[in-house]
C-alpha cells in the first residue's frame, strides 16, 4: 500500500481504532473510580481536594487527540519501513529465547525510562514549559484522561526513540506490542488520581524503587521533582527526588479511615465533587495559588535566585 489514497486510508483507519480504542479504556476507567467509586475509593484519592471539572476532560480530550495522532503517524511510518525491510523487527518466534525476551524487555524498559527523564527534566527549562509542556501541567488533579494530554511538539519527542532503534536493533515483532501496552499502562496508573498499592510498597525492595501514582501526582502539584516514570534510580541519582514523597504516600494511606469517617459524619452530598466543582475552584486550592500561570511564575523566581537551577529543575512530564 503505497499510492497517495491508501496511505492515507491507512493513517485514518489507524488513527480511528486507536482513538477509540483508548477513549474506551481510559473512558471506563475513569467512570469506575471517579464516578461511581469516588464515594467507596474516596481513601484511596491523593489530593484531598478535587478540582476536575467538565471543562478541564475537554481540554484533555482535544490535546489527546493530537497526541494520537502524532502517534498513528509514527506507528504507520514504522509500518512502511518494515514493510521495506528498512527496520530489524522480527516475526520469528524460533529466534528468541524467553531469556533474551526477558532481557531485551526489561532493557527497554530502563532504556525508555531513561529517555523519558532527561526529556522531561528539558520540557521544564522555563523557554520550552512555555511554549509545550505547559500544556500538561494545566492538569494539576490528575485523572486518566491527563495521561496523554500533550502538546504536538512534547507527544513527538517521547516516541521519537522506536523509529532509529527500531532500524538499528533487532526487536521481536510482539515484544514491541508489549512495551506499547506497559507504557500505556504506566501512563494511565500515574495520571490515575488515585493510589491502591499498600504502603509498604515504598518501604521493601525492589518494590520501593518503582514510581508510583502518588510519585507523579506529587509532580503535579509541587511542579518540580519526581520526573521519572518507572524507576525512582535518576530522580534519586541527580537530587530530584521530592523529599517528601514517601511521607506523602504513608499520610495517604493513614488518612482513608479518618477522612471517610469525616465526611460521613459531615453528611456530603451523593453529587460527585468534580460535576459541582468550576474552574474557580482551580485557582482557589493550586498549591502554587492560581493555577498554571502562576506555575511559570513560581518557577522563573526559583531559577532567577537559585544559581543551580538548571541542574535541579530542568525536568519532564
Amino acid at each position: 500500500m503505497t499510492d497517495a489514497s491508501g496511505l492515507v486510508r491507512l493513517v485514518f483507519e489507524s488513527y480511528v481504532g486507536q482513538a477509540a480504542t483508548y477513549f474506551a479504556i481510559v473512558g471506563l476507567i475513569f467512570f469506575a473510580l471517579w464516578r461511581l467509586g469516588e464515594r467507596r475509593f474516596q481513601g484511596a484519592r491523593i489530593q484531598e481536594k478535587r478540582r476536575v471539572d467538565g471543562r478541564q476532560i475537554r481540554r484533555e480530550v482535544k490535546h489527546t487527540l493530537v497526541t494520537l495522532l502524532i502517534g498513528t503517524l509514527n506507528a504507520v511510518a514504522i509500518t512502511l519501513l518494515y514493510q521495506a525491510g528498512l527496520t530489524r523487527l522480527s516475526t520469528d518466534a524460533a529466534a528468541w529465547s524467553w531469556p533474551v525476551l526477558a532481557l531485551s524487555f526489561i532493557g527497554f524498559i530502563v532504556f525508555n525510562d531513561a529517555w523519558f527523564y532527561w526529556w522531561h527534566r528539558f520540557l521544564h527549562r522555563p523557554q520550552v514549559f512555555r511554549r509545550a509542556h505547559a500544556v500538561h501541567h494545566k492538569s494539576v488533579d490528575v485523572n486518566p484522561f491527563t495521561s496523554y494530554s500533550f502538546h504536538a511538539f512534547e507527544a513527538f519527542i517521547l516516541g521519537a526513540w522506536a523509529i532509529p532503534v527500531l532500524m538499528l536493533v533487532p526487536v521481536y515483532l510482539p515484544l514491541l506490542v508489549g512495551l506499547q501496552v506497559a507504557g500505556f499502562a504506566k501512563n494511565i496508573e500515574a495520571h490515575l488520581g488515585y493510589e491502591f498499592l499498600p504502603r509498604w510498597f515504598v518501604r521493601v525492595p525492589p518494590f520501593k524503587w518503582l514510581t508510583t501514582s502518588t510519585y507523579h501526582n506529587l509532580h503535579h502539584t509541587r511542579f518540580n521533582g519526581n520526573y521519572a516514570l518507572f524507576f525512582r534510580g535518576w530522580d534519586i541519582l541527580l537530587g530530584t527526588e521530592l523529599p517528601e514523597y514517601e511521607q506523602t504516600f504513608v499520610d495517604r494511606g493513614e488518612r482513608r479511615t479518618t477522612g471517610a469517617v469525616q465526611r460521613a459524619e459531615e453528611g456530603e452530598p451523593a453529587t460527585p465533587r468534580w460535576r459541582r466543582g468550576s474552574s474557580a475552584a482551580l485557582g482557589a486550592s493550586d498549591p502554587f495559588g492560581g493555577g498554571p500561570g502562576r506555575l511559570l511564575s513560581h518557577h522563573a523566581k526559583r531559577r532567577a535566585s537559585d544559581g543551580t537551577g538548571a541542574a535541579r529543575c530542568a525536568g519532564l512530564r
